[in-house]
């Protein structure tokens, strides 16, 4: 089972531990067809849970650290050696019907129309956007 986020509800997902500022986290997804929850992973430049689609080139697991004041999320990916010349900022598709909805900028001043890089948080063990 893989997918893209469909909705802004995907930023409800749970937080492995509480975290601060600095401190490494994970999102996992849960719902129907995840009880368990899968874990959010970095492929080509959007989010994904579960299994990596066959078009997929660069899946990278990731872990996410709270950055700039503690509104931004940015990818940190969990292998060894260098992946990225810079690590991705997470953003959100705010546009109404929006396909792809969660994905990472290698470049967070250069956004796609409609999106957004801050006004992420966290509450106990839940990740939101604002």
């Amino acid at each position: 089972m893989f997918g893209k986020f469909s909705s802004i509800a995907v930023l409800f997902m749970c937080v492995a531990n509480a975290v601060s500022e600095d401190t490494e986290f994970k999102l996992f997804a849960y719902g129907k067809l995840a009880s368990l929850g899968l874990q959010l992973f970095y492929g080509d430049g959007q989010a994904y849970v579960g299994g990596t689609p066959s078009f997929v080139k660069e899946s990278v697991n990731i872990s996410l650290v709270m950055a700039e004041g503690g509104d931004v999320f940015v990818a940190k990916a969990n292998t060894t050696g260098p992946i990225w010349s810079t690590e991705p900022t997470m953003y959100v598709d705010l546009t109404e019907g929006a396909t792809n909805p969660i994905g990472f900028t290698q470049d967070s001043k250069t956004l796609p129309s409609g999106t957004s890089s801050v006004g992420f948080g966290l509450y106990g063990g839940w990740a939101f956007h604002k």
